[in-house]
């Protein structure tokens, strides 16, 4: 490295001219940083999906929830209708007795599958939810670098009339954020 040196200030000494020289370890940490950041999001893009999938589960679940209810709310309004039947048929004919018994026990089949559904449902919820609180410290930490944008960044960007790859790569992960469309691009 002296050497280099040496000859870098001769040849300014002789030619009057200065000639830089860069370290091999600057390059390699150049292209270490390249490798990390291609790591880092894929690493960021599988956990998006990861992400997009536990919403999609925990939205699909909360809908499934509201049907179950609402059927188990009819099937417990079946289930009253037809215990009072019963009661009544036991007042006037012993002989109705059996086949209230084997309509309450068609409907307490029916509740018994809708609450183990329930029961299945709210598992697959809370294993949405746990997915969900992994990914949320990801999703606070991007929010927060979106709020320290500031609008002088915006207008930066703006009055760039043909801006880098990277910046048209960072926009099209913003509007992947808000769901918004992508632009297509067509090749020129």
């Amino acid at each position: 490295h002296k050497m280099v040196s040496d000859v870098c200030d001769e040849y300014f000494n002789s030619m009057r001219r200065k000639v830089y020289q860069t370290p091999k370890s600057y390059l390699s940490f150049i292209a270490a940083y390249k490798s990390m950041y291609n790591e880092k999001l894929s690493a960021l893009k599988e956990k998006e999906g990861r992400v997009r999938l536990g919403l999609e589960k925990l939205e699909q679940g909360a809908k499934d929830v509201e049907k179950l209810k609402s059927v188990l709310a009819d099937e417990q309004v079946k289930l009253e209708q037809t215990s009072r039947k019963v009661n009544d048929m036991l007042e006037t004919v012993n002989m109705s007795k059996a086949e209230a018994k084997i309509e309450e026990e068609r409907v307490e089949a029916i509740k018994k599958k809708c609450e183990s559904d329930a029961v299945r449902i709210q598992k697959d919820k809370e294993s949405c939810e746990a997915d969900l609180a992994a990914a949320q410290p990801h999703v606070d930490k991007a929010n927060k670098a979106i709020k320290e944008v500031k609008e002088g960044h915006i207008s930066e960007i703006k009055k760039l009339a043909n801006p880098s790859d990277i910046i048209k790569l960072v926009f099209d992960c913003v509007l992947i954020l808000f769901q918004l469309p992508l632009t297509p691009v067509n090749p020129t």
